[in-house]
C-alpha cells in the first residue's frame, strides 16, 4: 500500500519543522557566540587599557604625596657618593607608600613603592614590597629587597621590564636617601619558584652578604603562566639632603 498524498504532505511538513528548528538553534548558538566574543573583547579592553587609565593619575599623585611628606631636598647632582649601609627605612604599615622607584630605561618613570603585595596595593599601580608570609629586606638592607607589580593591567607599571639591560640603574628614593641599584641578571620562572626572592636568590638557607633588589611580574606580557624576574645589586647611595644621584639625570634609550 503506497502512502497517500496527505501522508507525503505531513512528512514534508514535519521535515520542514525539523530543519527550521535546527536552523533556529544554530542561529541562537551563533548569536550567543557573537555576544560572548563581544563580552570577552570588552573585558580584555577594560582589563588591559581602561584599568590603566583609571589608576595612572593616582600613581603620579601618590609619588607627589610621598615627596611632599619629606623635607625639601636640593635638585642638584650630589657628590656625596657612599658605599656603606644606607639609613634604615623602619617599620611600615601595610598599604603605605614608603619609597619611589625611578627607572631611567623607561623614560625616568616614577613608581610608588608600598608595603605588601595584596591585590588592592598592586591594583593602584604601585610596586608592592614582599612583606607577608615571605618577608624580604627593606631598601638598602642586607638581603633581597623584592617588589612585585602588574605588567599588563592596572597601570602596566612593569610592562617594559624585558627592556632592562645589565648595568642599568634603578633608583629607589626613601625618606633619607637615594639608593642606586644596578641590574644584573634576569630569569623566567614558574609562579611556584619563590626562591628568586630569597635573601640569597635561589638559596633560602644562605646567609646574605650583599644588598640586593628583585623585581617580579607576570610573563609573558599578555599572560601569567610564568614570572619575569629582574635581579639588581646596590651600587651606591647618596643622602637626600646632599642632592640627587647623577643617574636620575640620564634617561636611557
Amino acid at each position: 500500500m503506497t502512502p497517500t498524498r496527505s501522508a507525503h504532505s505531513r512528512q514534508r511538513t514535519a521535515g520542514q519543522k525539523i530543519r527550521y528548528a535546527i536552523l533556529t538553534l544554530i542561529g541562537f548558538i551563533g548569536e550567543l557566540l557573537i555576544t560572548a566574543s563581544f563580552v570577552i573583547g570588552m573585558f580584555a579592553i577594560w582589563q588591559l587599557y581602561w584599568t590603566t587609565l583609571e589608576v595612572e593619575a593616582g600613581r603620579d599623585q601618590q609619588v607627589t604625596v610621598f615627596q611632599d611628606s619629606l623635607p625639601p631636598a636640593p635638585s642638584h647632582i650630589s657628590n656625596d657618593i657612599r658605599h656603606d649601609a644606607p639609613p634604615e627605612v623602619g617599620n611600615v604599615p601595610d598599604g603605605q607608600v614608603f619609597a619611589t622607584m625611578y627607572v631611567p630605561r623607561w623614560n625616568m618613570m616614577q613608581i610608588p613603592i608600598a608595603q605588601g603585595t595584596q591585590q588592592y596595593v598592586l591594583d593602584q599601580a604601585f610596586a608592592g614590597h614582599y612583606d607577608g608570609k615571605i618577608k624580604t629586606a627593606m631598601p638598602g638592607q642586607l638581603g633581597n629587597f623584592s617588589v612585585a607589580a602588574h605588567r599588563r593591567t592596572y597601570g602596566n607599571s612593569f610592562r617594559r621590564i624585558h627592556e632592562i639591560q645589565e648595568g642599568d640603574p634603578i633608583i629607589v628614593e626613601t625618606k633619607d636617601a637615594y639608593l642606586v641599584y644596578k641590574a644584573t641578571k634576569h630569569q623566567i620562572v614558574l609562579p611556584s619558584d619563590s626562591a628568586v626572592i630569597a635573601p640569597v636568590p635561589g638559596d633560602w638557607g644562605a646567609e646574605p652578604k650583599k644588598r640586593l633588589m628583585t623585581m617580579t611580574t607576570c610573563d609573558p606580557e599578555f599572560g601569567n603562566s610564568h614570572r619575569y624576574i629582574q635581579h639588581l645589586q646596590l651600587d651606591h647611595w647618596v643622602p637626600r639632603e646632599s642632592g640627587i644621584p647623577v643617574e636620575m639625570t640620564q634617561e636611557l634609550k
